[in-house]
This record gives C-alpha cells, structure tokens and sequence, in this order.
C-alpha cells in the first residue's frame, strides 16, 4: 500500500478522475449519486485491469495473482477483498458489490487529501444533512478537461491509457454530455468507436475490460440489486 507521500506525487487514477468529472463548480453532482457510484465501481475495476492486477473478460474478472505492485486506497482494499473472494464473479456482480457509498467516500476521502477537492457537510434547514464536494481549480482538474477536450473534438485517434478509458466511463453512465453539452451523442458514439476499434489491435486487454464495464455498468443502472460489500461504511 502506498504512503501519503507517494499519494500526493502520483498521478490521478481513473476513479479519481471520473469522480472530478462528475461534479459541477458549486460542488453538486451532475447526475444521480447511485448513477456516479456505479461509475466510480467500473472506474476501479479498469483501473486494475489497466495496472494488470486484475484480467478482465466479459463472463469473468480473475485476481493476478502475480501482480506485486503497491496500489493506493481504495484500489488496495477493493483488490484484497476480490482476492479473499471464495469463487470467481463477472464484472457485473464486482460492479454491483462496490457500487456503494464507502467507496465513493474512499475516493472523496483520497481527492480531499490530495487538495483537490474540499469537503463541506451541512444541513438543510437545520435537519437534512448535505454535502458539497467543492472541487478546486487545481492542474489535475484542468489538465483532465483539457484532454478529454482534445480527444473528442481532435482527429488524433492515438490511444491515452487514461483519457480514452474516462470517456467511455463518462459515457456509459450519461455523464460526457453533461460536461460537454455542445457534443451530439452520435457523434460521440462514432468517437468511441474509433477508439474501440484501434484498442482491439493495440491495447485488446483493455479494450475487452472496457466492453465488459460498459455492459454491466448498463445492467447496473436498470437493475438494482442488492449485495454485501466487504468495505466498510
């Protein structure tokens, strides 16, 4: 597990990434909480399969047992308990089990240490509890829109190993048009397809986990079901 140092030196994971992305100036979520966290559940699931922690098809998700590299929080304690995991599952029933607020709140957590957000909980009228998750102008949030900018209206179609990954998060969970409310869907659809279609002949490790996040992100969101996690909150 990596030190605080290490924390603040390393660059953003998709998780973190896909959280900023999700969050308007005034700190509000640009869509459903339930919606986000599901996001954010497919988010480190891609995260560890990038890392090669994880193999990731689209009937199966198995642990690499090989794979010895320190990983930060939350992905450190999400990858223990796959590991514990008696049997096998599919992303769909990963992406359910984490879909939960303790790991957003592990994320948030993450991203306040790393000032890139801060954290303010109130309550509405006196009685509601309410949090705001204020984002700060910093380098990580300006550099993320910046690429996700270039990627979709340039003609580059080079693979980023962070920026193609987001987008087809952002979009899978209806949240790419929210940032960007200019784009038409089809042509982001064509984007994406582009981009599919060279990471199946250079990058088809990643390509496959994505297609299998995007499936059960979509299950996810038309379907709740409810499951035990082994974090806590």
């Amino acid at each position: 597990m990596s030190s605080p140092g290490q924390n603040q030196q390393r660059p953003l994971n998709l998780a973190e990434y896909y959280l900023l992305s999700c969050l308007d100036g005034a700190g509000k979520l640009v869509t459903q909480q339930h919606t986000v966290r599901v996001g954010l559940a497919g988010a480190v699931l891609t995260e560890l399969a990038r890392r090669e922690c994880l193999y990731v098809t689209r009937d199966v998700v198995i642990v690499n047992s090989r794979h010895q590299a320190e990983l930060e929080q939350p992905l450190h304690t999400v990858l223990r308990i796959m590991t514990e995991a008696p049997e096998n599952q599919d992303a769909e029933q990963w992406i359910n089990r984490f879909s939960r607020p303790a790991l957003m709140d592990a994320v948030i957590k993450m991203l306040e240490h790393r000032n890139e957000v801060q954290v303010q909980k109130k309550r509405f009228l006196g009685v509601f509890p309410r949090t705001r998750i204020n984002p700060h102008n910093s380098y990580g949030r300006m550099d993320m829109y910046v690429r996700l900018r270039a990627t979709l209206l340039g003609r580059d179609t080079a693979l980023d190993a962070t920026t193609w990954p987001l987008i087809q998060l952002l979009y899978s969970t209806d949240v790419l048009t929210r940032i960007f409310p200019g784009l038409q869907n089809r042509d982001v659809k064509a984007r994406l397809d582009e981009f599919h279609k060279a990471a199946e002949q250079q990058q088809p490790a990643i390509a496959e986990t994505l297609q299998a996040v995007e499936n059960a992100i979509a299950e996810s969101l038309t379907a709740t079901r409810g499951q035990a996690t082994g974090m806590r909150g």
